[in-house]
This record gives C-alpha cells, sequence and structure tokens, in this order.
C-alpha cells in the first residue's frame, strides 16, 4: 500500500521496539494491540533512502523476536457474470438452510447498512479502514446473504470485519494491518470459523498473526484467488493452516481464472451463482463466492467445526464428489464439497 511504510509484530511491549526504531530514523505512525492474537501492531515510517526489504532486516536485528514486513495489498475475488441457480444442489445443501455449530466470522468489506441482517441482530459489522465511508461495492453483503441468508445458516450471528478501504484500489482491496486488526476483533468476539475472500502475496504478518489465530483453535476458510491458473499460490489461502477454496461451475469445470496448485483443497459453486438481494438477484462469479459454501457445510456440521485444518482436509476429502482427475489434484483438490446427508434445522 505504501512503499515507506514498514508494519512490525510484536509480542512484548512496544516500547522498546519503539524506542531503537526511532534511533535509526523510523518514525511511529500507530500502534494496534491485538490481544487476542497475543501480539501488538506498530506501523513505522521508514527513513529516506531505506527500502522495505533493508527496513525489515535492519527492525528484526535491532529488536530480535519481532516480525517485520512489507503492507501488501489483498483483493476481493469476485466478479459478476452469468445467470443460473445450481450451488446448493451440487453440494447438497438442504432447502431451509441448516442450524450453525459455531460463531461464524468474515473479513471483506462492509455489508450495506440497509441489509435487513443488520437490522435484525444477525449481523454484526465493525470497520477497521480508518474510514467511515459506506461500503464500496456490494460485495460483503452477496456474502453475508451466502452465509446467513434464507437458506443458509441459521441461528447464529454473522460478524462481519470490514477490512476493505473504500478509498483505495477502487474499494476492491485492504491492507495488513485492516486485516489483522479485523482478525483480532473476530477473536475476541469469540468467532470459530472465518471465512475470508481476499488473496495477494505471502506475508510474514499474515503468517504470524492468523497463524497464531489458527493455533487457538479459529478455522481459516480462504478463497485460492483469481489470478490465474498459471500464477504462483495467493495468500492466505496457500497458508498450510488455512483451507484453500477454488471454483466450479453447475458441471464440474474449474474457474477458469482459478489459482492452482497443491495448496487448494477443496471446490465448491462458484461461477455463474445466483444470489438473492432484497431488490432481486446478482450473479457472481469467483473463488471468492465458492468459499462461503464450503464455511457453510463446515458451520453446520458438528463434527467438522471443532477440527484442525489437517484433520478437515482428511473428512471433507472423504466425503467430497472426486472431479478432474482420479483423486486430490492441483486443480479441484479433494474434489466438490458435500453437506452432510441432514442437519438441525
Amino acid at each position: 500500500m505504501d512503499p515507506q511504510e514498514l508494519i512490525v509484530l510484536t509480542a512484548d511491549a512496544p516500547q522498546v521496539l519503539i524506542s531503537r526504531a526511532r534511533t535509526l530514523g523510523y518514525r511511529l505512525k500507530a500502534v494496534y494491540p491485538l490481544p487476542d492474537l497475543d501480539d501488538t501492531l506498530v506501523v513505522f515510517r521508514i527513513p529516506d533512502g531505506t527500502s522495505i526489504p533493508q527496513a525489515i532486516e535492519e527492525i528484526e536485528e535491532a529488536v530480535p523476536a519481532v516480525t517485520a514486513g512489507a503492507h501488501h495489498v489483498y483483493r476481493l475475488q469476485a466478479s459478476a457474470r452469468g445467470e443460473r441457480d445450481y450451488a446448493a444442489a451440487m453440494i447438497a445443501w438442504p432447502k431451509g438452510g441448516c442450524r450453525a455449530h459455531v460463531r461464524v466470522g468474515m473479513l471483506d468489506n462492509g455489508v450495506a447498512p440497509d441489509h435487513p441482517g443488520l437490522r435484525d441482530g444477525r449481523i454484526a459489522q465493525r470497520a477497521f479502514t480508518g474510514s467511515d465511508a459506506p461500503p464500496a461495492s456490494d460485495h460483503a453483503t452477496l456474502l453475508a446473504e451466502l452465509l446467513v441468508g434464507p437458506d443458509s445458516l441459521r441461528n447464529t450471528t454473522l460478524f462481519s470485519a470490514n477490512v476493505v478501504d473504500p478509498a483505495f484500489a477502487d474499494g476492491e482491496a485492504a491492507g495488513v494491518v485492516s486485516i489483522l486488526r479485523g482478525m483480532d476483533w473476530l477473536a475476541s468476539n469469540g468467532v470459530n470459523l472465518v471465512n475470508i475472500s481476499l488473496a495477494g502475496p505471502k506475508n510474514k504478518l499474515m503468517n504470524r498473526a492468523l497463524g497464531q489465530a489458527a493455533q487457538d483453535g479459529i478455522i481459516l476458510v480462504a478463497a485460492v484467488g483469481n489470478a490465474g491458473a498459471d500464477q504462483p499460490p495467493q495468500y492466505p489461502a496457500a497458508f498450510p493452516f488455512a483451507l484453500a477454496v477454488t471454483a466450479v461451475d453447475r458441471d464440474g469445470a474449474v474457474y477458469r481464472n482459478a489459482v492452482r496448485g497443491p495448496h487448494v483443497d477443496i471446490a465448491a459453486p462458484g461461477v455463474d451463482v445466483l444470489i438473492p438481494k432484497a431488490d432481486g438477484v446478482k450473479v457472481s462469479s469467483g473463488t471468492s463466492i465458492a468459499a462461503p459454501f464450503v464455511t457453510r457445510v463446515v458451520a453446520a456440521d458438528a463434527t467438522l467445526a471443532r477440527k484442525t485444518a489437517s484433520q478437515l482436509r482428511t473428512e471433507l476429502a472423504r466425503r467430497a464428489t472426486d472431479v478432474g482427475a482420479p483423486g486430490r489434484d492441483e486443480v479441484f483438490g479433494a474434489g466438490v464439497v458435500r453437506a452432510q446427508s441432514n442437519c438441525v434445522r
């Protein structure tokens, strides 16, 4: 987001870090405690003439045990096109939806203020962008419908962390600072399962903080990204502690822009998916549209909702509908996710 900005995570009190950084010419911009991630996030302006790699090396050498990194950007992974309604049948999701067994959250942009879920208390949201501007798009509103709308998850509150800055990259990207602050808020509210529709470069800060969340028992379901089949893995989906979700169409063909690789865990409907809205319907495609279907399946099944990422991979693979090459592969992972045969309504 800013080539002169350095982000640092420290588990110790930040005063020593701040003092040593100042003696090296760094200017303090902000401090954000992340108590539920057992860290403090500190933002510095680096000295003129210093590159980000140089700053990372300098700060990590000056203050051992901290993790320093760039303020990378993570983009939403959806696009509008098509018009088909097949998703629920493909994953055997029952009409009327299922009761959630755990608290569900998401890292996205803001849910529209007129969404009925905000009025009846099914959605609790908070912004972490430093901006009071309204959502730049309806992406989070669509995902809220997929997660807790009619025929989706029942008897639960969706905790929505608005981490996408409306003033940045046309309102379709979030920085590391807002993502980690949002994740800490979700953890503080006892969220057990987090849907992530953002994808971007590998980042040590994300690895440390989200890895801590996973270690604390939070399941992370992340879109693999829409960068294309010939592109490297996108994060946080490619972290080993996250469940990486790709998208398929009604015929089981992979979404043409989906990232591929050995990290892909599972597939779900994500091409030309029909999503109801208050004023009609919206049809969207992308790996971020697929991720909520996996989140639904996990949340609605008490035998899945408390498992680790590794255990989830094994169980979801056992239940999945195999597509593509026989067995697990780098395009579809274990295959298309399947819901349990019955659920508590």
